[in-house]
């Protein structure tokens, strides 16, 4: 048998398998260089070579710690997270006490300085200070 034999066939074998001309057979089999069974693949799934890629399969022992690292990643970012914002109020409560403490200065005769004491005289001028603590407690200025 020689070469132009198996090419002819190459191309019947072709036809018959698939919806080609003779010249769409001739074209395709040149363009995969004579393999004729490239050129039926082709036809009958144009994206053959594209195969699907099958996920990478991981031990038990991979897949725990994995998820354990992912734990403490995640534990550790909140963590962070949370110290800083606890860092942030503990900023603000100081400038307001701060504030507080500097207000207070331009009035002597307030007596409310927290935690120490934690009630005033209602007439207090101090615009900062609550005033009584009452018994249910509230304070008289901020009712």
């Amino acid at each position: 048998m020689d070469k132009n034999d198996r090419y002819n066939g190459a191309i019947s074998l072709i036809k018959s398998q698939t919806n080609y001309t003779e010249e769409q057979a001739k074209s395709k089999l040149e363009e995969w260089n004579g393999n004729y069974m490239n050129v039926i693949k082709e036809y009958l799934n144009p994206n053959f070579r594209n195969k699907k890629k099958k996920p990478e399969k991981k031990s038990v022992n991979e897949k725990m710690m994995f998820e354990i690292r992912n734990f403490m990643d995640t534990a550790a970012k909140e963590f962070k997270q949370r110290k800083s914002q606890e860092e942030e109020k503990q900023k603000y409560l100081k400038t307001v006490y701060n504030n507080f403490l500097a207000a207070k200065a331009q009035y002597p005769m307030c007596v409310y300085s927290p935690p120490n004491v934690l009630s005033c005289k209602t007439e207090c001028p101090n615009p900062m200070c609550p005033g009584e603590l009452l018994p249910n407690k509230t304070y008289t200025k901020m009712c």
